[in-house]
């Protein structure tokens, strides 16, 4: 039965991350939902597992335009970084991920009044924090990303091309994590391939409908991501009402 809830859930979620975002927030509470008994780490590391995957997807298919080279400056101290994170909650007590989550709220919140901070002189720095924050949690990092990319690729022009490198540098540090998470006995079998299975899926198919569907108003998708907040607290609100 866990493993049809697994299918449904990440295919569905998949479909959702695609479309309208916010796809961590859903997902940690529907592991915490399953798997009540995980920890942090596990909870997290089997998670990014479906996030890897559908970063390697969406970064084969925009491979010829990958700008390896201008890429790397970021890529390298995000990768080593998303290690460390990984290795400071790789262990920890899922009564933990409460911190996680609200952080991230924070920083989704927060993200388009401190992108100002982010330029030539910050940008390691930046990349450092982003890829720690990523082996935490990482929701919405692909936002900053992008605003940390614009500082090298100031130009309207140029942010097609901006989102790609994000993709690409993003999957690489997820790949940093897995690989921590691999490390420490986090990645469980076969939960992480139902998982990945879905939201391969659900990715897709999440493309498909993103490519025929009208832009919703600012509204709208404000009022969908207050919604995803909730349901990524309400594991924490039922526990202290029970």
């Amino acid at each position: 039965m866990e493993y049809i809830l697994l299918l449904i859930g990440s295919f569905i979620i998949g479909i959702i991350g695609v479309v309208f975002g916010g796809s961590m927030f859903l997902s940690l509470p529907f592991w915490q939902f399953l798997f009540p008994g995980f920890n942090y780490g596990q909870i997290v590391g089997n998670v990014k597992v479906g996030s890897l995957v559908r970063g390697i997807a969406s970064s084969m298919s925009t491979w010829k335009k990958i700008d390896f080279s201008s890429s790397l400056q970021i890529l390298i101290p995000f990768v080593i970084s998303s290690i460390l994170g990984t290795m400071i909650i790789a262990k920890l007590d899922q009564k933990f991920l409460i911190f996680a989550i609200i952080g991230a709220i924070f920083l989704s919140e927060s993200s388009p009044h401190i992108a100002h901070l982010i330029n030539k002189k910050t940008r390691i720095f930046f990349s450092v924090l982003l890829g720690i924050y990523t082996g935490f949690i990482g929701a919405g990092v692909s936002i900053l990303l992008v605003a940390l990319l614009r500082t090298a690729f100031p130009k309207n022009e140029q942010i097609v091309f901006i989102k790609i490198q994000a993709r690409f540098i993003e999957a690489a540090g997820a790949i940093a994590a897995v690989t921590a998470h691999i490390w420490y006995g986090n990645i469980i079998f076969p939960y992480w391939l139902v998982w990945s299975i879905g939201m391969f899926l659900g990715g897709y198919l999440g493309g498909t409908v993103l490519k025929r569907s009208l832009h919703l108003k600012a509204g709208t998708q404000r009022i969908y991501l207050y919604i995803v907040y909730l349901i990524a607290l309400l594991p924490f609100v039922y526990r202290l009402v029970h």
